[in-house]
């Protein structure tokens, strides 16, 4: 991923705004992309993807991408706790987060983090808040595109996403399975896919596998909306 902005003349054109911009900027790609130890990427997409808990009925002849966004546009609002294991290629073992996550629609997502360390990030709109730090996702388009492909789940809008995402629906309403790889060169070299399942009107867990081929499994449990 690259991003195109104009060299300073000298360290002092740098303002103290702009280090801290470009200081949260680095922070949230390294946590979202690189840092395996940081947990992110997975807790953020078990929160955004685990966040669509309640799907209506369908049957099985008629289930479909159309059905399932339909009915992930029902969803208003929800809470669940998760469980991570992610499987990273230089590590003997695998490593754990766990935490809660909460959903309002249209645009407000949280994700709490609690183990192995406690860390709270926020998306309001297009601000996102991560610990002390905030940021207008207008002014970094990447991280925009990613959260907003994020939030065509949870909103069950297929335009959306099929602007970032190749989608497919296999098996039928007691088990069925949402695949979604990227189309864009920036999501592409990060993440080969992402694979959420469910059963009936529960989500029980999302697969991420990264372009390297490191991967995570999240599970989803206590979902429950008001």
């Amino acid at each position: 991923m690259s991003t195109e902005r104009a060299q300073p003349e000298s360290l002092a054109a740098i303002t103290a705004p702009s280090i801290n911009i470009l200081f949260v900027r680095s922070l949230l790609l390294r946590r979202i992309f690189y840092l395996p130890r940081r947990y992110v990427i997975g807790a953020v997409l078990a929160f955004f993807l685990g966040g669509s808990m309640i799907i209506q009925a369908a049957s099985a002849a008629d289930w479909n991408i159309t059905k399932l966004m339909h009915a992930l546009a029902q969803v208003k609002s929800s809470h669940a706790s998760f469980v991570e294991t992610k499987y990273i290629g230089f590590l003997d073992k695998p490593i754990q987060s766990s935490g809660n996550m909460r959903f309002v629609a249209p645009d407000t997502l949280e994700m709490h983090t609690v183990k192995p360390r406690d860390q709270v990030m926020l998306v309001q709109g297009n601000v996102l808040t991560m610990d002390k730090y905030t940021i207008k996702l207008d002014d970094h388009p990447e991280l925009l595109a990613f959260v907003d492909s994020i939030r065509g789940v949870l909103t069950g809008n297929a335009e959306l996403l099929e602007t970032h995402f190749m989608l497919s629906l296999k098996g039928k309403k007691n088990s069925w399975t949402l695949i979604l790889v990227p189309k864009q060169n920036a999501f592409a070299k990060q993440i080969k896919h992402i694979t959420v399942s469910g059963i009936g009107h529960l989500v029980r867990s999302i697969e991420i596998v990264k372009a390297n081929h490191d991967w995570s499994f999240i599970s989803i449990r206590n979902s429950s909306t008001p």
